[in-house]
């Protein structure tokens, strides 16, 4: 797949993080929850017709810190890294300022986000 849109996590490479669903085999049905569930853009997931379960296929446009198809599937089959590494990088993130400059870039475009 080429680059996507997805390739920068506010400015880290998105590769260079370690952040993407693992699927058990074991405990996949194959009922497509997870595809359907981050298909809107995203498509982290694919489908093996064959083998009839799910397969992550571009890992790297999962949203980082997201776990939406894990909580969709009701097999436990989704797992993700723990999640101790994105609050360290959240935290370099908040101390260098990245964050705070992003917010005020976003509200001062659409102050409709702003709440009085």
């Amino acid at each position: 797949m080429p680059e996507s849109s997805f390739s920068v996590w506010h400015g880290i490479q998105r590769k260079d993080i370690n952040w993407h669903p693992t699927i058990d085999e074991s405990k996949c049905v194959g009922c497509g929850l997870c595809v359907v569930t981050c298909s809107e853009k995203r498509n982290v997931f694919g489908f093996d017709p064959e083998n009839k379960k799910a397969v992550v296929l571009y890992p790297d446009n999962c949203m980082v810190g997201c776990d939406n198809c894990r909580i969709a599937c009701l097999w436990d089959a989704i797992s993700f890294p723990e999640i101790g590494q994105l609050k360290q990088l959240a935290d370099l993130l908040v101390e260098q300022g990245t964050i705070e400059n992003e917010l005020k870039r976003k509200l001062e475009a659409d102050s409709s986000l702003i709440v009085s």
